[in-house]
């Protein structure tokens, strides 16, 4: 259930208010308690906090002033309040599996302003292994940020054993960025956790995935910092921020 965000009652005497500015792009996603916007009141200002977790959805306009309990916008439920969470910490991206990639990303774009999307068809892998199996899957992705996570989609091609057909169709997964995969997977084993599935993406960045059914949820990717993967996300991250909606998906230059 969506959040209605209104003008609050800061004073007394207060009747109305300026909305200074939004503290958050429309369509990112925010925990509770996360400034939202500048509220103008008669003799000072205030940063308004969000009073729920989920994705936010901005109808009033920074610069306007509002009457008390005039509405402003709305902050609609996430997919997942662990994703949510998580997203206040170090999480970088949320893997999620779809049937297929052109609705997802449009689903996607419209829930919380993702985008653009960037689609990698039938990526490749080296040194890869799931399970003792070595037969790397078939996949392709479309990846786009929303506010400062980026959104990893996933279609499967092939029937292929893989820590991507174990999430299932429709779940959301963590996935978190680490400068060294090693130490990360050695930290992970030290709590009990055993890695599923290690590998190299074919421009160079190893991963790995957790099993972790008690706290993430059923998995946890791990992908070790490299400088390719570094220059994608910023260009991913620059698109989204010019990004003038004309087009759901957009080619690297």
């Amino acid at each position: 259930m969506a959040t209605t965000l209104r003008i609050p009652k800061a004073a007394v005497s207060m009747r109305e208010g300026t909305l200074v500015a939004w503290l958050v792009p429309d369509g990112a996603i925010v925990g509770e308690g996360d400034p939202l916007y500048t509220l103008e009141l008669e003799k000072s200002t205030m940063d308004v906090e969000s009073p729920a977790a989920g994705v936010i959805r901005q109808t009033g306009v920074a610069g306007t002033k509002y009457k008390v309990g005039e509405i402003i916008g709305e902050i609609g439920e996430a997919q997942s309040a662990a994703i949510v969470t998580a997203m206040r910490g170090s999480l970088q991206r949320v893997v999620q599996i779809v049937p297929e990639l052109e609705s997802a990303m449009q689903a996607w774009a419209t829930d919380t302003g993702a985008g653009p999307f960037f689609v990698f068809s039938k990526i490749a892998f080296t040194a890869y292994e799931h399970r003792g199996l070595t037969a790397p899957p078939s996949l392709s992705i479309a990846t786009g940020f929303s506010g400062e996570v980026l959104i990893e989609l996933v279609q499967l091609h092939d029937e292929t054993p893989s820590p991507w057909r174990e999430l299932g169709v429709g779940t959301l997964a963590p996935a978190l960025i680490v400068d060294d995969l090693d130490a990360a997977l050695a930290m992970q084993l030290e709590s009990g956790r055993a890695c599923i599935t290690r590998g190299t993406y074919g421009f160079g960045a190893r991963f790995a995935f957790v099993d972790t059914p008690t706290s993430t949820g059923r998995v946890l990717q791990l992908i070790e910092k490299h400088f390719v993967l570094t220059q994608l996300t910023s260009a991913m991250r620059e698109a989204s921020t010019n990004w003038d909606r004309t087009s759901l998906t957009a080619t690297l230059k």
